[in-house]
């Protein structure tokens, strides 16, 4: 694996790393404060988790999977956004860093495949 390829999926591995420990900040935190519904952030933790062990031995698999999940719902978010008149910006911050991580992984697999 090339030099920009390992910064890739350090750099995809690092950012799901990140998107786990902000569910799990949301799920503890609402579940600790007496809020039953922080519950429902333990499955996408639990997703992103799945990703992180896949993307770490197949970061192509695990690249495919994420951009197949993020870009439709990324497209659904903003389109929820705009329709309640609400800045689409917003939805970028949660958008936008799957699609990124799953292109950095696709980087990072491609460079093992060939």
């Amino acid at each position: 694996m090339d030099a920009g390829a390992r910064g890739a999926k350090i750099a995809a591995l690092v950012l799901l790393g990140l998107g786990v420990a902000f569910y799990l900040t949301f799920a503890i935190g609402e579940v600790a404060g007496g809020d039953v519904s922080g519950v429902q952030h333990f499955p996408e933790a639990a997703i992103l988790l799945a990703l992180l062990v896949v993307a770490s031995k197949r970061p192509f698999v695990a690249g495919v999977a994420l951009l197949a999940l993020a870009v439709p719902l990324g497209i659904a978010y903003v389109v929820l956004l705009v329709v309640r008149d609400l800045p689409p910006t917003w939805a970028l911050f949660v958008a936008l860093p799957p699609v990124v991580t799953g292109l950095l992984l696709l980087r990072a697999g491609r460079a093992t495949r060939a």
